[in-house]
């Protein structure tokens, strides 16, 4: 058969369209007979002048040599555009050059940039109070009711002020709890244990709160019902603004200790290559003195360059305590703070607020039920209307349990392990959850 297709690529080959002003003269043309042969180097001859490979043997084919047969006898994934691969190389480049950076304690990217980002979280909170506060007044209202509170002191600012004076008494004894739990247990077991004496602290904070404001002698209903207008007194307690300042505040400031350490982007390479040349490094002889150093230390000798010395070292003290700083918070969260994405900071915030605002709920619902709400002389009045304390004492330990599981979440034995992003999801879970209970309770879902 190859001959065969051999004499027929001869015959095509051979014909020229006639041209009557031509000159050249058109040799007949001969004719293959049935019995006419073409040699195998006559027909190697035809292909090659055709533009196909030239064959070895008679018995090549196309499927067993030529480039183009082995190209198409490749797999799919070998055959890739050209231009793929030098993007990718330069972002495995890119890569190792920002991982490189990091081991050396920089990181890549506008430090602008990143508080101008993290400027959503302090909006997004500002959004959640507002849709919040007016919640209970739009979707639970009331008939408005004589306020207990002096005129020149209306509602809501002693909620406020109750609150924020509160979570300011037990933010600041968290660092003594856990120094004296530090000093019965390990580090580990003392985090965790001052972790639960905070939330007992907490909660039990809240509690006084609502014995502070008299919340039960104002009740104008025997049992708690949003309908009553002690449902927004607690509901103003829960909103606890000064929590949420406080983890914005305090964000902020750990996103300061990373001022210094940012690279711009487009001077890795420059960077690095002076990390590797060793021209952030001390000098290794501590016994050879540069010309600088002469000159540093003839500066000694007047006042005016002591005071400078003196700056010199305070600055070099403030850099190691900042770089000792970011070295702890990269140990709790697993990763650097820069590196936190907003969404999960706005998770945060959304967590605070809505944990507080269900758990409180829940609480208060337990507790004003119960006679340990009531004063000892209106005991006999309250028997028609109150109930036992079996709620109060089955709603507050899981109250303290909920919330310490919760807290310990963040703790630094826990959290490096599970992630910064695992403790925020079930963090909203459980918020959305406590909040709901904490509506059904007081009636608010019926």
């Amino acid at each position: 058969m190859h001959r065969r297709v051999a004499q027929t690529v001869a015959v095509v080959a051979s014909q020229r369209p006639w041209d009557p002003d031509s000159a050249v003269e058109i040799a007949p043309q001969r004719t293959l007979g049935p019995d006419h042969a073409v040699d195998d180097r006559d027909s190697h001859e035809i292909y090659t002048d055709l533009g196909f490979p030239r064959m070895s043997s008679p018995v090549d084919s196309i499927a067993s040599g030529g480039e183009h047969t082995s190209r198409m006898m490749r797999s799919p994934d070998s055959i890739q555009p050209t231009s793929i691969m030098p993007l990718q190389e330069d972002n495995e480049e890119a890569d190792d050059v920002e991982w490189e950076l990091q081991n050396n304690g920089l990181y890549v990217g506008s430090y602008t940039r990143v508080v101008w980002f993290n400027g959503f979280v302090p909006l997004f909170a500002v959004v959640i109070f507002i849709v919040l506060a007016l919640l209970p007044y739009l979707a639970w209202p009331i008939a408005r009711s004589p306020s207990p509170y002096p005129p020149s002191f209306p509602s809501p600012l002693p909620e406020i002020l109750l609150s924020s004076a509160f979570f300011s008494l037990a933010h600041l004894l968290r660092v003594p709890l856990y120094s004296f739990a530090s000093l019965l247990l390990p580090s580990e077991s003392a985090s965790l244990t001052s972790t639960f004496l905070h939330v007992l602290l907490t909660n039990g904070l809240r509690l006084a709160a609502l014995a502070i404001l008299q919340v039960r002698h104002t009740m104008d209903y025997p049992i708690p019902t949003c309908q009553d207008p002690a449902f927004r007194t607690v509901w103003w307690l829960s909103l606890n603004f000064a929590e949420v300042l406080a983890a914005i505040v305090q964000g902020y400031q750990q996103l300061t200790y990373y001022r210094d350490v940012m690279v711009p982007e487009g001077r890795e390479i420059e960077f690095l290559e002076r990390l590797k040349s060793g021209s952030f490094d001390e000098p290794a002889d501590d016994t050879a003195y540069s010309p600088e150093q002469e000159a540093f230390d003839d500066e000694l000798e007047d006042g005016e360059s002591a005071r400078s010395v003196e700056s010199r070292i305070d600055r070099g003290l403030e850099k190691l305590i900042i770089i000792k700083m970011r070295e702890e918070l990269e140990e709790v969260y697993g990763l650097p703070v820069i590196k936190i994405p907003v969404f999960i900071s706005c998770l945060q915030r959304f967590n605070s607020i809505i944990l507080s605002v269900g758990l409180n709920l829940l609480l208060s619902a337990a507790y004003l039920r119960s006679p340990l709400s009531s004063p000892v002389s209106d005991h006999v009045l309250s028997k028609s209307y109150v109930s036992s304390n079996v709620p109060f004492l089955i709603t507050c330990p899981l109250v303290l349990l909920l919330h310490t599981s919760l807290a310990a979440l963040h703790t630094p034995a826990v959290l490096p392990r599970i992630g910064l992003h695992t403790a925020a999801y079930v963090g909203v879970l459980v918020g959305i959850m406590s909040f709901f209970a904490g509506l059904a309770v007081w009636g608010a879902l019926s």
